[in-house]
């Protein structure tokens, strides 16, 4: 046991020290363009950073959009499914005080997961690439708020376009 706690320790410290933010978040969804969701979905994600050069964090990070549900279509019944992105990012601060307005720029890779949709003669949707773009602020050191659009290429897709667009905004909490 005493072990199990000294590295535990350890490790926190050493991630301390190397600056590495841990970034918990959560919030919600909404579809754009001509296909649109038909109800507001969620999002929950996990971002690791590190701070370079007072003005500037690179991570990486994973998301989950849920509830992506989107009007019938002639060939599919109950088209919905959730995207999942596996992405990189680059934080740039503009204002770097006491409230830090940042924008952020994601790319990645998207998997689909819990494809509820009802197919008919024709294959199920997959991922592609995944691309954002945001702005945010950090405040009280720990928080932070997001307002980020969010283009998705899902190949097969059942709604008719090859790509989701999302509008999301997040709140999320720093734990280190």
């Amino acid at each position: 046991m005493k072990r199990i706690l000294v590295v535990l320790v350890f490790t926190i410290i050493s991630l301390n020290t190397l600056a590495l933010d841990l970034w918990v978040k959560g919030g919600v969804v909404q579809g754009t363009g001509s296909k649109k969701i038909e109800e507001l979905g969620y999002n929950a994600g996990l971002e690791l950073s590190q701070d370079f050069l007072g003005f500037v964090d690179l991570g990486a990070g994973v998301a989950y959009n849920g509830n992506l549900k989107y009007e019938t279509t002639s060939n599919q019944r109950n088209v919905g499914y959730d995207v999942v992105p596996l992405y990189a990012f680059a934080k740039f601060n503009v204002i770097p005080i006491v409230v830090k307005s940042y924008v952020v720029t994601r790319l990645g890779k998207s998997f689909v997961v819990n494809d509820d949709t009802n197919y008919t003669n024709v294959s199920k949707a997959d991922g592609g690439v995944y691309g954002a773009f945001g702005i945010g602020i950090e405040f009280l050191d720990s928080l932070q708020g997001e307002i980020l659009y969010s283009i998705t290429e899902v190949k097969n897709n059942p709604s008719g376009k090859d790509n989701v667009e999302l509008v999301s905004l997040t709140l999320g909490y720093n734990f280190f």
